[in-house]
């Protein structure tokens, strides 16, 4: 795997001349930080001299416990094996074209919401992301529609999990804990989804921002930015 501190040497280049660019955990992340999070990644791999690279933008807001989700590019020119001949020249020149054609798109909650899908091996925006940043737009009526189906079908999806957990876990013992608690992650996300789908149903535009910001908050403190995290008002409440 290759370390953070290799990641950050490779990276220099790249920062020296782009000075709104820090790095952190792992990757190259743009400020200001306000609602999205527009970053390079640098993916674990079990081989020592290996670099996955992506970039992309994601929601800071996103229902807890999960605290990402967006769009992204996988970047194979800045992928591959670091010992490779020319391949630190050609990993600058990745990052300066990707920062130049794709990240430079993303500035606003609106400009997330405008990208166009990505086909693979590309990340699209998943329902539950794309209703939250609906809501940040204050498209509260279109972000309850696109929820309300899913919804029910991850409550019964739960349903049936629990059943399979009793009938083949014995209850405390490890195997059971592990499950129980992948269970009770998703629980807890769901349960957040239906009070966001609740306040927009009901049209509450203050109780929204509040959960928002909330959820932003656990963002922040999630992908260990809050130093570099500013809060701001969402775009409905400036409406």
């Amino acid at each position: 795997m290759t370390t953070a501190a290799q990641m950050k040497l490779l990276a220099q280049s790249f920062m020296g001349r782009h000075t709104d660019f820090v790095f952190h955990r792992r990757a190259l992340v743009r400020l200001p930080i306000r609602h999205i999070l527009v970053s390079f990644e640098f993916d674990r791999s079990s081989l020592p001299e290996e670099i996955r690279t992506k970039c992309g933008a994601s929601l800071m807001c996103c229902p807890p416990p999960w605290s990402g989700g967006g769009v992204g590019h996988t970047l194979d020119r800045a992928s591959g094996f670091r010992d490779r001949p020319n391949f630190v020249a050609e990993f600058t020149e990745e990052l300066e074209r990707a920062n130049r054609e794709v990240l430079v798109r993303f500035q606003t909650l609106q400009d997330v919401m405008d990208y166009p899908p990505i086909p693979f091996p590309g990340s699209e925006m998943d329902c539950i992301t794309r209703s939250t940043l609906l809501a940040t737009l204050g498209r509260f009526e279109e972000a309850a529609r696109l929820l309300a189906p899913w919804i029910p079908g991850q409550r019964g999806w739960l349903e049936t999990d629990e059943g399979i957990i009793r009938k083949h876990y014995r209850k405390g013992s490890k195997a059971w804990q592990r499950q129980q608690k992948s269970h009770d992650i998703i629980a807890e996300h769901l349960a957040n989804v239906e009070k966001l789908h609740d306040l927009m149903v009901a049209g509450k535009p203050r109780p929204i921002a509040a959960l928002l910001h909330d959820w932003e908050a656990i963002g922040a403190r999630s992908h260990r930015i809050e130093r570099y995290w500013e809060p701001s008002p969402f775009p409905f409440e400036l409406a």
